[in-house]
């Protein structure tokens, strides 16, 4: 890594910590301004009164929120108040496995389908191969992802007993359908780009000069053409990866997966004001991380890209 670039890396991780401190501030007023508490005060009112003081609802809402950043500098996300007071900052990093380990299944069914089917659709221009592929795509990012998963449950359910047990996390064969659920739709908006890229590439010069060296298709393919043709597609790999992330949620709430989509919902569902403030912290933090994570890809696809 060269200086510039070790530059340019701390300044952007600066820009991710400010942006996390923003999101969580704005997250923070918005949950704590809205009426009503955590407790159901319905039933018994006494106790909701007292559970409102012991965990200081009842303070104005100026003092609340200089006790979250005060405890937020110490990275300290604060407490669940649903989850008998248990702490956030242990409760996201157990469920964030879950989810990180979702996301980077889904992530290589992205890449490795949405390649395969560009460079291959690309290659096999104009044939019914292409087109085949090209209506397979349209399907891919047209369906909805939770479309998808409901179908591939159904599906796996009628064509593979053994994993019918999609449902849940835990076991090895309760990783693969909802990766694919996941990752499936980016995997058709990453091949429509690379066959974009890849038609424009392979009628450079230089691609032609390599043809005509009489070098195999796969060091053609793959070390001339597709390494430029991937450089439109890193692009968007930062929103991608984002969409990822953040599709997640509806994922892992139909397939059962304690991550954090699941908890998410659920924080929501209950007015959990520490879990919901928590998350979008995190959410925040890890789309940064990842947009910086493409950017710094781009001198290695091209080493003629330089941070000064």
């Amino acid at each position: 890594m060269t200086r510039g670039t070790a530059i340019y890396a701390a300044k952007r991780l600066l820009l991710v910590l400010g942006t996390a401190l923003i999101v969580s501030s704005v997250t923070f007023l918005l949950v704590h301004s809205l009426a009503g508490t955590p407790f159901t005060c319905e039933k018994n009112p006494a106790s909701c009164a007292h559970e409102n003081a012991t965990h200081g609802l009842n303070d104005p809402l100026f003092v609340q929120y200089r006790t979250f950043m005060w405890n937020l500098f110490r990275g300290d996300l604060g407490y669940s108040y649903v989850n008998q007071g248990a702490q956030v900052t242990p409760l996201l990093l157990r469920e964030a496995g879950n989810s990180l380990t979702l996301g980077l299944f889904a992530v290589v069914v992205t890449i490795v389908v949405g390649l395969a089917v560009g460079i291959t659709a690309a290659i096999k221009q104009n044939s019914w191969v292409d087109y085949m592929l090209s209506s397979f795509v349209v399907f891919g990012y047209s369906v909805p992802s939770f479309v998808l998963a409901t179908f591939l449950i159904i599906l796996t359910g009628i064509l593979l007993p053994n994993w019918a047990n999609s449902i849940g996390w835990g076991a090895p064969e309760q990783i693969p359908i909802p990766a694919i659920a996941l990752g499936l739709p980016y995997a058709a908006i990453v091949a429509r780009l690379v066959r974009a890229s890849m038609l424009d590439v392979v009628r450079q010069d230089y691609v032609r000069t390599a043809w005509a060296k009489g070098l195999s298709s796969r060091v053609v393919i793959i070390r001339h053409a597709l390494r430029n043709a991937l450089i439109p597609v890193i692009t968007i790999g930062g929103p991608l990866v984002t969409g990822i992330i953040t599709g997640s949620v509806v994922i892992e709430y139909i397939f059962g997966v304690p991550g954090l989509g699941k908890e998410f919902v659920n924080s929501i569902t209950t007015r959990d004001y520490g879990i919901v403030v928590g998350l979008y912290t995190f959410y925040a933090v890890l789309v940064g991380l990842a947009n910086l994570f493409v950017d710094l890809l781009y001198p290695v696809l091209d080493p003629r890209i330089r941070y000064t």
